[in-house]
């Protein structure tokens, strides 16, 4: 007889703890499957993972978001991601800045997508990323795709 198969959960009744340490896991494992040395880091640190590149480590701090959700633009809204990549702690009250990590691991857990970035002094407060294949307007240059966003460029952009 065949095990039953488990129906999951829709992701709006896992909780938000839940959520972030599935991402976390999520970013690891892809990065192992990419060939990269990565591993989870301690509770109470400004990172959430870490990638050793041949002795140096790269430090990641991963954000997560569930779907898309509705943003507003000029003259209509678009499904899109939004993270929130400056804020850290209970409402936000920390403020990240370029010496707590290296990487952002951006993760869309309703797609199981990351875009990987290098967090520098110019990332902003929040960053919305485009659906997978969604097609911008003319006027749309500066926002980009979620599926965009490969670990080697951001690792490149950091060299």
């Amino acid at each position: 007889m065949d095990a039953p198969i488990r129906k999951l959960p829709p992701l709006a009744r896992v909780d938000d703890l839940e959520l972030g340490k599935a991402a976390e896991h999520l970013v690891v494992a892809d990065l192992i499957l990419q060939g990269y040395r990565a591993y989870l880091s301690d509770q109470g640190l400004s990172y959430d993972a870490v990638i050793d590149l041949d002795g140096r480590l790269i430090r990641l701090q991963i954000k997560t978001t569930r779907q898309p959700r509705p943003v507003p633009q000029r003259s209509k809204q678009v499904q899109a991601y939004l993270f929130h990549t400056r804020r850290a702690g209970k409402a936000g009250r920390r403020r990240y800045d370029e010496t707590h990590f290296d990487l952002l691991a951006l993760v869309a857990l309703d797609i199981r997508v990351i875009a990987y970035m290098p967090f520098i002094k110019t990332v902003p407060g929040s960053i919305i990323l485009r659906t997978v294949g969604a097609q911008p307007n003319k006027n749309a240059s500066r926002l980009q795709n979620i599926d965009g966003f490969p670990i080697d460029k951001a690792i490149e952009a950091l060299r």
